[in-house]
This record gives C-alpha cells, sequence and structure tokens, in this order.
C-alpha cells in the first residue's frame, strides 16, 4: 500500500506539472492571438490616420475622424472601440479599445521656432522639441500621432502601441492646412437643418494652380455649383473660398479640398463633415407586400429611402376603413404582419396579377428621422407608394432535393429550383430556415438568411454556405423556400441536419 500510495503521489506530482504548463500554453497562445489582432488594428489605424487633415490630428479629434472611415467603430473621446475577428475563436468579433495621443514637433533643421503658444493648427508640443526661439516662423513641422490597442471586456492585456510621424508640408504639391467654414481653424464638422448653401475656407501652404474640392469623395454634381463657378477652381493667393449648394437628400456629406500644383501634383487635403436635416424623411419609392400563406399573414418589403439620416421606418395598413399602424421603428428594410386579415380561400387560377381578388389590404411606408428642434424621433408625413396585399397570387412549389455537406467547419446547402404556378409571377429569392434540435421549423420565426436567385453574372443560384453552423455546440437543421415577386412563400423543402 505505501508503494502504490507513493506513485500516486508521484503521478498527482507529474499531472500536476503537466495540467500547469498546458494552462500556460493556454495562457501564450490567448495573449498571441490578441497581440496579433491588436497589432493590426493598430496598423490599420495608423494608415488611415495618415489620410486626415492635419489640422485635425488632435488627440481628442482622432478618434471621431476615423469612426466614419473605419468599420465597427465607435469613438468616445481619445478612443476608439474597434470590433474585430480574433483567431481561434469560431469567427467571434472582439472589441479593442484604441487610445489615441498627438502633439506637434519642430524639426531643428529649419531653425527653431517659438514653443511657448500652442500650434497654430491646434493641439500641444510634444515634450521634447527642444528650447524655445525664433528662428523658425512655422515651426510646426510634424505631428507624431501614437494608437494603443488594448482589448475590452474586461481583460487588460496585451497591448501594442505604434507610433507615426506626419509632417506639416506638401510632399508632391501645395497642401490645405485649413478648411473651415469661418476663419478659424482648423475648421469644426457642423450640422444644419436650415439654409441652400454653405461657404468653405480653403487656405494652402503655397499659392495653387487649382483647388479640387469634393463630396464624399466625388466631384460634387452641377447643381450643387453656384451659377459660374468650376471644380476645380484657380485660387488668387493662399486663400480662396468655394460654395457648396445643398443636395435634395438629407444625411452627413464628408467635404474635402485638394490642392495642385502646375504639374499636377497635391499636397495633404483636408476635410470636415457636414450633417443635413433639411426636411422630413423621404419615404421609399418603391414597396412590395403580399400575403403569405405560409406565415399566415403579409410580408412587407421596401427600398431604403433616399435620405441617409433616416433612423428607421414605419409601416401602415388599411382594410376598410381602419388604418393600423403594423410595423413600428423597423431598422431594416421589411417586416411582417401575423393578424393581417386572410383573403383565403384563392381562386383556382387568375387571369392577372394587378387585381385584388378580395377586399383590398393596403400597406405603406413612412420614414423617421429626428426633429432638429427638439433632437426626438419624427415619423415623416410623406407617404411611399401604397400597395395591396391582396392580389391573386399562388405559392411557388417547394424546393426539392435539399442536401447539406459538411467540410472545414462550414455547411454547404444545395437544391433543385422549383416553378411558379402562375405564368406571370417568378421565384425572386429564396429563404433558408434554420432551427436547434428536434421539432419542425416556425415560420417566420427560424427564418435565418435571404439570398437572391441570380449571381452577378446572371446564373441561377441554387445553394448556400452557412460558415457558422453549430453554434454553441447544437445541431442545427435546415430547409429552404422559394418566393415569388408578390412575397408569398412556397412550403419548406425537405430537412437536412449539419
Amino acid at each position: 500500500m505505501l508503494e502504490v500510495l507513493a506513485a500516486t503521489v508521484v503521478l498527482a506530482v507529474g499531472l500536476g506539472a503537466t495540467f500547469q504548463l498546458l494552462n500556460s500554453s493556454l495562457r501564450t497562445t490567448s495573449t498571441d492571438r490578441f497581440r496579433q489582432a491588436e497589432t493590426s488594428v493598430a496598423r490599420e489605424l495608423t494608415e488611415d490616420t495618415r489620410s486626415l487633415a492635419y489640422t485635425g490630428l488632435t488627440s481628442t479629434a482622432i478618434a471621431s475622424a476615423l469612426e466614419s472611415m473605419v468599420s465597427n467603430s465607435t469613438a468616445s473621446g481619445s478612443t476608439l472601440t474597434v470590433s474585430r475577428l480574433l483567431s481561434g475563436t469560431a469567427n467571434q468579433d472582439f472589441p479593442f479599445t484604441a487610445t489615441f495621443t498627438s502633439c506637434s514637433m519642430d524639426d531643428p533643421a529649419d531653425g527653431t521656432g517659438d514653443h511657448s503658444q500652442p500650434p497654430a493648427s491646434g493641439g500641444s508640443w510634444c515634450a521634447d522639441v527642444g528650447s524655445n526661439g525664433t528662428a523658425d516662423s512655422q515651426p510646426d513641422d510634424y505631428r507624431r500621432v501614437s494608437v494603443t490597442v488594448a482589448p475590452a471586456g474586461g481583460r487588460t492585456t496585451p497591448t501594442v502601441q505604434q507610433t507615426v510621424l506626419i509632417y506639416n508640408r506638401a510632399t508632391h504639391g501645395p497642401a490645405v492646412t485649413c478648411l473651415s467654414l469661418t476663419a478659424t481653424c482648423p475648421g469644426a464638422n457642423q450640422t444644419y437643418s436650415t439654409g441652400t448653401q454653405l461657404t468653405f475656407n480653403v487656405t494652402t501652404t503655397t499659392p495653387a494652380a487649382s483647388v479640387q474640392w469634393l463630396v464624399n469623395g466625388s466631384a460634387p454634381a452641377s447643381t450643387q455649383l453656384t451659377t459660374g463657378e468650376n471644380d476645380p477652381y484657380t485660387p488668387s493667393s493662399t486663400t480662396s473660398t468655394f460654395t457648396w449648394v445643398f443636395p435634395n437628400t438629407d444625411g452627413t456629406y464628408t467635404i474635402s479640398a485638394q490642392a495642385f500644383d502646375s504639374n499636377g501634383n497635391s499636397g495633404t487635403k483636408s476635410q470636415l463633415q457636414i450633417s443635413l436635416n433639411l426636411h422630413q424623411a423621404m419615404p421609399p419609392t418603391s414597396v412590395t407586400a403580399g400575403y403569405n400563406q405560409q406565415i399566415g399573414g403579409v410580408d412587407i418589403q421596401w427600398v431604403p429611402s433616399v435620405d441617409q439620416d433616416v433612423q428607421s421606418y414605419d409601416v401602415y395598413e388599411k382594410s376598410g376603413s381602419t388604418t393600423t399602424e403594423v410595423c413600428t421603428a423597423v431598422t431594416g428594410l421589411s417586416c411582417n404582419y401575423l393578424s393581417a386579415p386572410s383573403p383565403l380561400p384563392e381562386p383556382a387560377s387568375c387571369s392577372t396579377s394587378s387585381t385584388s381578388f378580395t377586399t383590398a389590404d393596403n400597406y405603406w411606408v413612412l420614414g423617421v428621422d429626428t426633429n432638429p428642434a427638439t433632437g426626438n424621433p419624427r415619423e415623416s408625413t410623406n407617404k411611399s407608394p401604397v400597395v395591396d396585399a391582396d392580389l391573386c397570387d399562388h405559392p411557388p412549389s417547394a424546393p426539392t432535393g435539399l442536401t447539406g455537406t459538411l467540410s472545414g467547419g462550414q455547411i454547404t446547402l444545395s437544391w433543385t429550383a422549383p416553378t411558379d404556378p402562375d405564368s406571370w409571377d417568378l421565384v425572386q429569392f429564396w429563404r433558408v430556415y434554420r432551427w436547434a434540435g428536434t421539432g419542425t421549423n416556425n415560420y417566420p420565426g427560424d427564418r435565418y438568411d435571404l439570398i437572391g436567385t441570380l449571381d452577378s453574372s446572371g446564373n441561377q443560384v441554387t445553394s448556400y454556405t452557412d460558415s457558422s453552423p453549430d453554434p454553441g455546440g447544437v445541431n442545427q437543421n435546415y430547409c429552404v423556400t422559394a418566393v415569388d415577386t408578390h412575397l408569398d412563400e412556397s412550403p419548406c423543402s425537405n430537412a437536412v441536419s449539419g
């Protein structure tokens, strides 16, 4: 027994050491994954910082300026929270915080300037700018921008820091040092709920042969130019102006200016974001509504409003003399109304698709933006086209021969396309349904994804790949339906598991 006891102690000690090594290895692997992701985020952000206006490279302005440029990001002060995929975590998005610091530096090669006052372009001096002097009248030669990336969500390590130097001089041509709506530089982003146009002030480092200004990266439409105005234009000195006539659609617009010399060389550009909220939200120009026999209600879908500042949509229904709001604050472009009056039974055949075969059931959509006076949501009085959901339409046949192939942690579904019994109608898209465990599909609650019927080359699509078919280790079931142009839906295909 003593020998067995001794052997057990030795085995326990060995296993403990082994588990400790495994735990240490897992921690190291996890740290390496985070450091790799952080390095990628830091590299992306430092490169994006180079595209910002020099006058906007301050610690408090960089994060908010990058928010509109960097996907899956939210700015708060000098910190930008960025969500990125973390390798080895089943393609899971993980949040990282990127904190920016920026300061101006004086290159002693052209003399030392006076650092007793903040740089003319804003911000502050770095600690190592040297003693004050008067030999350099423009001492703000370059910015040192640093970004420190750390994991969010309760974890504090590891962290990665990268630093980039951005010069305040044209590398090839004249630089735009200031783009502003006032005499103050740097210019500030603004929101307008009244007016018809804005005049921008442009300042360049040296006289430019031409200045080009852009709206969201493209030349302004002719309707956005004042009478006799050209873009690009020829400035008479290092200061000039241009006038932007507001477009008809609300939203946030990036206005940028870039200067060129006589050889076409350009330097650093500057930009401002102008938000317009001049009118109530413009409604969708196209709406489709149809009674879906599978869900026992009406499906409604629409195209987005041309206004960029629409927060959501409200959907209304009128059957007889009663008007009902059936979908509220929809952030997408579709909804369903399961309490819609049923028009069934449908005629065995229909001679046309444009006539309601029963009492009309009408639907329309309104956009919701922000009331500039109160800051509260504002439902527009502008109504989309009104459509009848009770047009004679038979659902397509169900897709057949559904198969599922598992490979590399993904499942690829394939099926055979059905036909539509109505000669004037076509299958518009497929719906994939997914549900966990045992049981059958629930309409419409198990709707998982929507797929068009044609690819970019016009070829028919009858397959779909689910990149995460096993969430939480629970087996998933799939089936596919066909939906026609009137949003009537076929029964589900056979089901497969993956």
